[in-house]
């Protein structure tokens, strides 16, 4: 509370990341007859570690139930300009009917009918968060807390909070299964806040498996008496702290570097002779200027140089120019004899090249004829820096890529079966549980008809080509028919593959 009363509401933003995450955090302490020790610490706690983690946070804390509606209007207005959205309150709850309340500091508590309209329905926040449209929404609740007021009421509601079923794209968490209630803490926070502040920065750590490890420790500090319950209908995956956090750009590479077309090195120097032939896309110069990238060669030359250098390289290779394909072959071992920050540089310089073009545009089609190769480097510590540079550049762009480098999940794909004239063909492919499958202008989803350009694919072809199409590493794609089984070898799909994942205004 602030020194005239009002409820002590504000806003923490974190600029580091560029991901739109937003929450809103409600701790409810001050309740009239049965306060509350940790509540309000509960929220200003998971407030400033959410912060931390690249959300935009609106605080409140001991808020009436005005204020709190108010608050769940303006989180939902701006849930439509974030990818993703969560919702955690602690304090009282109750059911009444099977219906969830979340009790506010001037929540009437006489009688059920008073509590009922006199609190913020958690019906409500459910559909608030669903109309935000989020990739991912997330509700926690560590609102279970024994409710004194409830022995009051005549008909004697149950206990703890009744079960709730979450739409599609969200993950509701409750600090207690169904029917339960849970503890205040004996700390300075509750026990299921304490276990989600023990292990919500833990790198690489799916949200399934973040609360289950939650639910582990919840389960170990309350001697198994408290045991914390989640419902998901998520349909992508969700890390509260990937390994792939924005890092300063270190590179400061040109403009001219980035963006090679016009890239003149030195003209003088071994490397500029080296990428003057790798440019002129004729095997017959090509092969024999990879062999000379040499540490030798190279001790000398600048960053860009180094950077331009390893952009040349993966088009050469793309070209099936025999030596650079067998350079980008064994990457790592290409790599090796080079010291310092050199093998940085060139392999910056490979990367960029698959995204974006030689004016530094993103390319409408990336380069993946060697995408496999230079992907099998994800895991590898040495080049960890090289995956962080490329992630950087393609952040703008997250929420059109099916695969992000260095995520190293799996990505999974129904291809819906249907049938055109007795032949077995592709109606849909989907990914997440969307159709991601359009016409080629893009305007509209691909309709199956005769009429609709199709060509004869197998299984083998099919999954070269939504590799292609999706950008992503083949190891790393999984793929299921689904829909009208066939057994022919051949089936038919659009030739193009217009694959998308945001949807056309």
């Amino acid at each position: 509370m602030t020194e005239n009363g009002s409820p002590s509401t504000r806003i923490c933003v974190n600029f580091r990341y560029r991901m739109k995450q937003i929450a809103l955090l409600i701790g409810n302490s001050a309740y009239p007859e049965e306060p509350l020790r940790n509540a309000k610490n509960d929220a200003d706690a998971l407030a400033a570690r959410l912060g931390e983690l690249g959300f935009t946070c609106l605080v409140s804390t001991d808020a009436s139930a005005k204020e709190m509606d108010k608050l769940l209007a303006e989180f939902g207005q701006q849930l439509k300009a974030h990818e993703v959205g969560l919702f955690f309150f602690a304090g009282h709850g109750m059911q009444i009917d099977g219906v969830n309340y979340l009790g506010a500091t001037d929540t009437n508590f006489d009688t059920e009918l008073d509590a009922k309209f006199s609190s913020l329905s958690l019906d409500k926040v459910i559909e608030t968060m669903e109309a935000g449209g989020n990739r991912t929404s997330i509700l926690i609740l560590d609102a279970c807390r024994t409710n004194p007021y409830e022995r009051r009421w005549r008909s004697g509601a149950s206990r703890g909070l009744a079960p709730v079923y979450a739409p599609k794209g969200m993950i509701l968490a409750f600090a207690t299964s169904p029917g339960q209630i849970a503890s205040d803490g004996a700390g300075a926070n509750g026990t299921y806040t304490t276990a989600i502040l023990a292990h919500i920065g833990q790198q690489n750590l799916s949200i399934e498996g973040f609360f289950k490890r939650v639910r582990n420790t919840l389960s170990s500090s309350t001697n198994s008496k408290q045991i914390s319950w989640e419902h998901t209908s998520l349909m992508g995956d969700y890390y509260f702290n990937h390994s792939s956090a924005e890092v300063a750009d270190i590179t400061g590479y040109s403009d001219a570097a980035f963006a090679d077309k016009e890239f003149a090195p030195f003209l003088r120097g071994p490397v500029g002779d080296i990428i003057r032939q790798l440019k002129s896309l004729d095997w017959y110069k090509q092969n024999p200027a990879v062999a000379q990238v040499t540490p030798e060669n190279l001790k000398n030359a600048t960053k860009d140089e180094c950077f331009v250098l390893g952009r040349n390289i993966y088009q050469a290779g793309c070209g099936d120019a025999n030596a650079a394909s067998a350079f980008l072959g064994d990457l790592r071992r290409s790599l090796a004899p080079f010291l310092g920050n050199t093998s940085y540089h060139i392999l910056n310089g490979i990367l960029v090249e698959i995204y974006f073009d030689s004016s530094g545009a993103r390319r409408k089609k990336a380069k993946i004829n060697k995408f496999d190769e230079v992907m099998a480097l994800e895991e590898d510590t040495v080049h960890a820096r090289s995956i962080e540079f490329i992630q950087q550049k393609l952040r703008a762009y997250r929420d059109e890529l099916f695969y992000f480098p260095g995520s190293l999940t799996e990505i999974c794909v129904d291809v819906v079966m249907a049938q055109l004239n007795e032949s077995p063909a592709v109606a849909q492919i989907c990914f997440e549980g969307e159709n991601i499958l359009y016409n080629i202008d893009g305007s509209g989803y691909f309709k199956l008809d005769a009429a609709a350009g199709l060509h004869e694919y197998t299984k083998e072809n099919m999954r070269t080509k939504l590799a292609e199409a999706m950008i992503v590493p083949s190891f790393h794609l999984k793929i299921s028919y689904v829909g009208r089984t066939f057994s022919t070898v051949g089936f038919l799909a659009p030739w193009y593959l217009n694959l998308r994942r945001i949807k056309p205004e």
